[in-house]
């Protein structure tokens, strides 16, 4: 597991990390043991499709949640609805709602959210995935209907505006070298969940004289992306720092205000032996690495925006000599 150039947070502490897992081939059931017998601690099952293990190894950093991916159900919706049509009969109102979950386990992923804890304790989690490997939980590439990702949120390392704009332009650099790296599902590639950041908003944050404040840093990015949907989705952090500016833009009730970034690019591979959490982390701390060093970011940048004006090959072929003498 490589180093972050970044060890602490914005609080000067050091820095943690939640991870997200969609996957399928488990119940709710299985996968809250899982963790259990792993870490300790006590399950909570708050109904049919969500549950809260708070555990031994973790309990200072909060718990681990699992829940079926579907608003729909989790939400007690569907149920209240059922419950209406059968008018009363609750017996009859469970068993559809058991069919049609049951159903939806077919092309609805599971999800594991795991509670912030420190980077460094990466490969504690890694023993998860090797756990739910053995359950034969099925991951990205089981199926072409598995659009499945796993989401990493680092804590940002400072709350400054050129910071924020630094790990940004770091990230849209070296975007086509991180598709590449992760070899990301065309399932994934073809789904809205992971849209490219346009051009557009790249010529803007790419220019050299781009100083903003953090309100203009914020306004920006909402005008070209008003979305969850980027593969580095910035409107957790932004929503902690200015959560009445972004909700001005994007209120779907889904985004949640927290001081980290939102990677969602990697697949997620877990039926995959050789597959991992760190390698994961590793392919993300390229993006740390040119963020902090600014001479490399100020050449790269320069690069990118004449690459922008005479776009040809993909622009991890205009670098790849450089990125291969930077990170081996």
């Amino acid at each position: 597991m490589i180093n972050s150039p970044y060890s602490k947070n914005f609080e000067g502490k050091a820095r943690k990390m939640g991870i997200e897992l969609e996957f399928s081939g488990m119940n709710l059931k299985d996968i809250s043991e899982s963790i259990q017998k792993l870490y300790g601690g006590e399950i909570t099952y708050h109904g049919k499709y969500v549950s809260d293990i708070h555990t031994e190894q973790f309990s200072d950093y909060g718990p681990f949640a699992v829940e079926l991916d579907a608003s729909l159900l989790k939400d007690g919706k569907m149920a209240a609805y059922l419950n209406q049509l059968v008018k009363g009969r609750q017996k009859l109102a469970d068993k559809i709602e058991d069919i049609i979950a049951n159903s939806a386990m077919d092309f609805v992923p599971m999800e594991i959210v795991s509670p912030p804890i420190l980077i460094t304790d990466l490969p504690e989690l890694d023993k998860l995935r090797g756990a739910l490997y053995e359950q034969a939980a099925e991951g990205t590439k089981s199926s072409v209907f598995n659009a499945f990702g796993l989401h990493l949120n680092p804590e940002v390392p400072s709350l400054e505006a050129s910071e924020i704009r630094d790990f940004l332009r770091a990230f849209i650099i070296m975007y086509d070298w991180l598709e590449q790296r992760h070899d990301v599902d065309t399932t994934r590639q073809i789904t809205p969940y992971i849209d490219p950041f346009p051009s557009s908003y790249a010529k803007c944050i790419m220019q050299k004289d781009y100083n903003p404040d953090i309100e203009t840093l914020i306004d920006d990015y909402l005008k070209h992306n008003p979305t969850r949907n980027r593969p580095l989705d910035m409107l957790p952090l932004f929503t902690f720092i200015d959560e009445e500016r972004v909700l001005k833009v994007v209120d779907d009730g889904l985004t949640s205000s927290r001081p980290t970034f939102h990677y969602r690019l990697p697949n997620c591979d877990i039926s995959n032996p050789e597959w991992s959490l760190a390698e994961e982390w590793n392919h993300w701390v390229v993006v740390e690495r040119i963020a902090s060093s600014k001479s490399k970011l100020d050449r790269l940048r320069t690069s990118y925006l004449d690459y922008l004006e005479n776009p040809g090959q993909r622009f991890i072929s205009v670098i790849s000599s450089q990125i291969q003498k930077w990170f081996k």
